[in-house]
């Protein structure tokens, strides 16, 4: 319960401020969760909350239906049936054993899964390696199109997670009470991100560790799966039930410790996967944006290449591709992005610039790839919205390769010579650039903007602290491993203080990385250097940020439909 380990009145907790005083946050913890406590409410098993629901039940009539069902062992027609269905997501087993069922090659586990809830409910069940045939790749590639409409559709999605118990169950139960009470508002006021951490985790409890250590989790396919249908239950082996909305709501404050801690590890995962899981939240919205799906899909894994791409179709309302397995990989993510740019999404642009342009084929040089989104260690904090692009002619420059629609800022009217991150700082202090526009330039694509680091940690003009930290952290004035991110003692946590670890973040970006600093009529970006020759130009991009902060585009004349490099623009005050 004293998940601070505080001694009589010897604290080592951390102070909070409530109302107008400043107490120790382990005395404000253990009241609200004594609260919590008192409640004496358990989760309902899931068959439980869908027979009360039962009376209220209908067939959707909106989606499309799967095939076939399973209800009472056997395989039932349910593409020309109005009957309710409750769909399963789970992750298969690393080698699974097949056998023949009624006329088609199946999983053992599938068919266990499917005897163990059929004794629980009377509704039919759809499972994949159960209700697609896996061996009629014509009648798979239809059963595929129609997965967003099949999740959508069912009365219920169940979610088998093995790891999930009794303790689970309560431990997120009391996790998500106590986010409710005034103890957790008031941090959360203060931005306080490791007080916010420890009362939603409850002291990094083990049970939240085993539950997040599920590969449930870390599957491409799953992501989808978990967030279409609002009536969404996380299911443990003895039919523990958790609704997946109470988790992803523990998960933010969880996500907000990850991405502000120095120590790359939280609960037993990287930032990269909170970041995951906690976009899940915005998933469960009527659209997601394609550079929001790949930041969160693309942190997962999957058998086949191919479906990192299929398995985010119903999350960005891309139903209209079609799975074909036949198509090389490249062809299959280069299809993706056109089909959202067609529909003015062009928010995926925000991964471009991880892309080798020196190494990749011909077509790829602005399409991302999940390999490069995976590596990364987090997502950048700022969300780049895609700006409204009026009708116009389209000019392709060859047979392969992604249309995008961007407006010159002018020629390269002064370029730098490459130099290394602590030369560039110093080179556009004397140029000269403000604090906030030199770390815009440099991480604002890789870390954050200013402004929304600003309003990440509570605080207000922190543009100067964090440049002057992120350099003394390159210089080596400061130590990477040095913890300042939490206060602990007699003082309140003081709103403001959590962006440390963004600059720690930033000094690891550009480490053994040459930059340039290029400069047209319109404004100026910083980029590493590259192939390009001669002549250039910088072409602002359909993407901003929502203070009008824009990505921009190092194009060269002498080939002028290639993509050399991408960095944010700092505008001049004139540019049209």
């Amino acid at each position: 319960m004293n998940i601070w380990k505080c001694e009589n009145e010897r604290h080592q907790c951390g102070r909070m401020v409530e109302g107008d005083a400043a107490i120790p946050r382990c005395r404000a913890y253990l009241r609200d969760h004594k609260k919590v406590a008192e409640r004496k409410t358990a989760y309902l098993t899931w068959h439980r909350i869908i027979k009360n629901a039962e009376s209220n039940v209908k067939a959707a009539t909106t989606y499309a239906r799967p095939r076939n069902c399973i209800r009472d062992g056997k395989l039932v027609d349910s593409a020309s049936s109005a009957e309710p269905y409750i769909a399963i997501s789970y992750v298969w087993d690393t080698r699974p054993s097949f056998k023949e069922w009624e006329g088609r090659r199946v999983t053992e586990q599938a068919l266990h899964i499917a005897d163990r809830l059929s004794k629980r409910t009377s509704y039919a069940l759809w499972i994949d390696a159960i209700c697609i045939d896996q061996d009629n790749e014509p009648a798979k590639m239809v059963e595929l199109a129609k997965m967003a409409d099949i999740y959508r559709g069912a009365t219920a999605v169940l979610c088998i997670v093995p790891e999930i118990d009794q303790t689970t169950s309560r431990v997120v139960e009391y996790g998500t009470g106590m986010m409710n009470l005034d103890g957790f508002r008031a941090l959360e006021y203060a931005g306080d991100t490791h007080g916010m951490y420890m009362f939603a985790s409850q002291g990094s409890n083990k049970a939240l560790h085993e539950l997040f250590s599920s590969r449930w989790w870390t599957r491409a396919w799953t992501f989808q799966e978990a967030v279409l249908n609002r009536v969404t239950f996380l299911v443990g082996e003895k039919e523990e039930t958790i609704p997946i909305s109470d988790v992803l709501k523990i998960s933010h404050p969880i996500s907000r410790r990850a991405a502000t801690q120095k120590k790359d590890n939280l609960l037993g995962q990287l930032s990269s996967f909170w970041d995951s899981v906690h976009s899940m939240s915005d998933a469960m919205k009527v659209y997601m944006p394609l550079g929001t799906a790949i930041s969160s899909v693309w942190r997962r894994q999957s058998t086949v290449t191919h479906d990192m791409a299929y398995s985010l179709l119903g999350v960005c309302r891309l139903e209209t591709i079609t799975p074909d397995y036949r198509l090389p990989v490249e062809k299959v993510f280069a299809d993706l992005v056109e089909k959202a740019s067609s529909k003015g999404d062009f928010s995926w642009l925000r991964w471009s610039h991880l892309v080798d342009r020196d190494a990749t084929c011909e077509g790829m040089f602005m399409v991302p790839i999940p390999a490069t989104v995976l590596a990364t260690p987090a997502s950048a904090i700022t969300e780049w919205r895609s700006v409204e692009v009026p009708q116009m002619s389209v000019v392709r420059g060859g047979a392969v390769g992604v249309c995008i629609p961007h407006r010159s800022t002018g020629v390269v009217r002064w370029q730098s010579q490459p130099e290394d991150i602590k030369k560039i700082i110093n080179m556009l202090q004397k140029l000269p650039y403000g604090p906030e526009d030199i770390w815009n330039l440099l991480f604002g694509l890789h870390v954050g903007l200013a402004c929304d680091i600003d309003r990440a940690v509570g605080g207000s003009g922190l543009a100067q602290a964090l440049l002057h930290l992120a350099t003394g952290y390159i210089n080596g004035t400061f130590r990477l491993d040095d913890s300042v991110d939490d206060l602990v003692g007699d003082m309140p946590y003081t709103r403001g203080y959590g962006f440390t670890a963004y600059a720690s973040m930033a000094a690891k970006v550009w480490r053994n990385t040459q930059l340039v600093v290029m400069r047209s009529q319109g404004g100026t970006t910083v980029v590493p250097t590259h192939s390009g020759t001669g002549q250039a130009r910088l072409h602002r991009l359909p993407v901003e940020s929502y203070k009008g902060t824009c990505l921009c585009l190092v194009v060269h004349d002498s080939t002028k439909f290639r993509a050399s490099a991408i960095g944010v623009m700092v505008e001049n005050d004139h540019a049209g």
